[in-house]
């Protein structure tokens, strides 16, 4: 008697085990609470910044007319990062990095980070596609440069963040 409720109490508890089992699972597909730090896309799927000189003092001393970072959800566990730099005139060399950033709860770590460059030329632009993961929260942020005849101008963007799902 005393071995069979041993393993009535053994079976019981298995089941309990295995009824609760699913439930485990799905509150690891709950949205992450949403950044403090920066903005969230009202979009949420993509986000994209675009920066303009609109002084025209700066002309004659800044090089860098507009510059750009965006991001994009693919909804396939990859997102698209973009970013461009365009300044006012040819420029010996220019370029747009942007870095993918993920939120980990508490600040924006720097996941990786794509450099599109151009010589001899007013314009520069690029796209990637980067594998993440899905149910967390990223954003894209740009450092843009420009050199001319021993000139140097850099701006900064930063993309508002988007849930990747």
């Amino acid at each position: 008697m005393k071995k069979r409720t041993q393993i009535l109490v053994a079976l019981l508890s298995l089941m309990m085990f295995l009824v609760c089992l699913p439930g485990v699972g799905a509150a690891a597909t709950l949205t992450p609470p949403p950044p403090t730090e920066g903005k969230v896309s009202s979009n949420l799927h993509s986000s994209i910044v675009v920066n303009i000189h609109t002084d025209t003092s700066t002309q004659g001393v800044s090089l860098i007319k507009q510059w750009v970072c965006g991001i994009a959800d693919n909804s396939n566990g990859i997102v698209t990062i973009t970013g461009e730099t365009t300044t006012y005139g040819t420029v010996e060399y220019l370029d747009a990095k942007i870095y993918l950033q993920r939120w980990n709860g508490s600040s924006w770590v720097d996941v990786t980070s794509r450099t599109y460059s151009a010589s001899s030329n007013f314009y520069t632009r690029g796209s990637s596609n980067i594998s993440v993961t899905s149910g967390s929260y990223y954003r894209t942020r740009g450092i843009h440069n420009a050199h001319n005849a021993g000139n140097y101008d850099a701006q900064s963007s930063v993309s508002d963040a988007i849930l990747v799902q």
